[in-house]
């Protein structure tokens, strides 16, 4: 064990009252935060370093907490421009920790990752772009992800989280006006891993955001969206979510700019012995009149154990059967993804 471990709750310093009271807040209460300010680990504190990867294939990024490998496809795609705030000029006068608020767990990130990555996509792209979020062993990795779609764009994007021990991720989806986003998450996190996922999505006028995510737990997983659904915009969310014997927590909080919009959710949790799921929707206000909404369990529990992969396949196809994409070109890894999430055990 290294001898650089810091515990959590000592380097928060001041804002260590704030986050503790913010992990009590009803929709974390199922979470078990409190039980992570104890907890030691090695903090990233280089400044962003943008590597170039010529090693990586596709159009793919990989964050590592501070450390951005972005492949060469990527960074020389002439439809996506990739920078950090550092290097912009409206940033220079900031303050980064200006945008952390104790409402939301994860905007901790904020406090410790002072530069943020940005993907500014600004015409039609022919495949699927990757973004993976990794840690390494005894670390706390933080990182801030603005990915901004021009108007009238329609973009795939496929997370992929695989952490070897704390990774908090804050990602701002910015959709402008009748631009499209659809994207997919796929957890493969260690056992004895932690990830905090927040996800910001700005779904402008007559935008479409679409959202399948696949979970599987690891020690704790938190997984919060926040999304601004605006005027005649349209907003689906997919979820199969496998724990394990570990834990997964889901957040969906909605925020609408106006009550002319589409909503549309299906969730559907697998869980058995000592795994453990939740969901917790945060609306203000109501939902649109028309609007779906479907949260559903399968108790492995009750079924024999030759019977149970059958069982979640069953349960899951609807959705399953659904994650597909668009584009051919680029796909393979995504597919790839997929079937590893189905191979059931």
């Amino acid at each position: 064990m290294s001898s650089n471990l810091i515990q959590i709750k000592a380097f928060l310093g001041k804002y260590y009252p704030e986050l503790a009271y913010s992990s009590t807040q009803d929709k974390y209460a199922k979470v078990g935060l409190n039980k992570f300010f104890e907890q030691r680990f090695i903090i990233q504190d280089n400044k962003t370093q943008m590597i170039i990867d010529p090693q990586l294939k596709g159009l793919v990024a990989i964050i590592s907490g501070n450390e951005i490998f972005i492949s060469k496809e990527l960074y020389d795609h002439p439809y996506v421009t990739v920078t950090n705030s550092m290097e912009n000029k409206d940033n220079l006068t900031s303050n980064p920790k200006s945008l952390y608020t104790a409402e939301v767990f994860s905007t901790l990130a904020y406090l410790i990752c002072q530069n943020h990555t940005m993907f500014h996509i600004i015409g039609e792209i022919e495949e699927p772009i990757y973004i993976k979020y990794t840690t390494e062993y005894e670390v706390f990795y933080n990182s801030v992800v603005v990915v901004n779609i021009a108007e009238g764009f329609d973009v795939e994007i496929v997370e992929e989280f695989e952490s070897n021990c704390a990774l908090n991720a804050v990602t701002n989806y910015i959709l402008n006006a009748n631009s499209r986003l659809n994207l997919s998450t796929f957890y493969r996190n260690h056992y004895s891993a932690l990830s905090f996922c927040l996800r910001n999505i700005i779904v402008q006028d007559t935008a479409k955001y679409s959202h399948i995510l696949f979970g599987k737990g690891s020690s704790n997983v938190l997984d919060e969206s926040r999304i601004h659904a605006n005027n005649n915009s349209s907003v689906e969310l997919l979820g199969c979510i496998n724990p394990g014997q570990q834990e997964f927590h889901c957040i969906v909080g909605i925020l609408p700019g106006s009550q002319d919009y589409s909503f549309f959710l299906d969730h559907r949790h697998v869980v058995g012995g000592k795994g453990k799921t939740t969901f917790t929707p945060q609306v203000v206000g109501h939902l649109p009149v028309n609007s779906h909404t479907n949260v559903s369990s399968l108790v492995l529990d009750h079924y024999a154990e030759e019977f149970r992969a059958e069982k979640m396949s069953d349960f899951l196809s609807s959705i399953t059967n659904r994650a597909t994409l668009e584009r051919t070109v680029g796909v393979e890894r995504f597919y790839n993804n997929k079937s590893k999430f189905l191979q059931f055990q």
